[in-house]
């Protein structure tokens, strides 16, 4: 084995990857259904206008395609592309926070003011890539394994939307 391979139980690498892969879907559909209003959000990044319709289209289609690599063989492929946007995704905000700019985040969804929480968090989700990208153990996924993913995946949904929820609520009071 070497050094800088990690290895872990099916269990945990899948939890890590159905937590990605849940986001990524999630985030990708939700810009791709309203491209109009993603590319208001592209555009308060000050993305340069000859870009903001490739963009539009191409920053989703990345994220439902690393979503759906993170679930097929090429799991270890969808891990290093997820963290490669998180990344890119935590930089652009951090260079805008630090700039003072008060934007909405362009995660997708409900509207979410860009915040040093939101930075954190995606550098947090840029280490699930690891566990995520990990090589498995050679042991096969039970029916109980399959449950705890589930559950483990419904659970992470709740504790993300709840994460959201105190960060609009925070902000609607305490604006920064």
């Amino acid at each position: 084995m070497n050094a800088t391979t990690l290895t872990l139980d099916p269990l945990a690498a899948w939890i890590a990857t159905a937590w990605l892969a849940t986001l990524l879907l999630h985030a990708g559909l939700v810009k791709l259904l309203d491209r109009s209003l993603f590319m208001q959000h592209l555009a308060a990044y000050r993305v340069p206008d000859p870009l903001l319709t490739p963009l539009s289209g191409a920053l989703p289609l990345a994220e439902v395609g690393f979503g759906l690599l993170l679930l097929s063989p090429w799991r270890v492929a969808g891990a290093a592309g997820a963290g490669a946007l998180l990344l890119l995704y935590a930089a652009s905000m951090a260079w805008h926070r630090k700039a003072g700019r008060r934007l909405d985040c362009g995660c997708g969804g409900e509207p979410l003011p860009l915040s040093w929480a939101l930075v954190l968090r995606n550098l947090a989700l840029t280490l699930l890539c690891l566990p995520a990208s990990a090589s498995l153990i050679p042991r096969a996924m039970q029916f109980a394994d399959y449950g705890v993913t589930l559950g483990a995946l419904l659970l992470g949904t709740l504790l993300w939307a709840a994460f959201h929820q105190v960060l609009r609520q925070t902000r609607h009071h305490h604006p920064v």
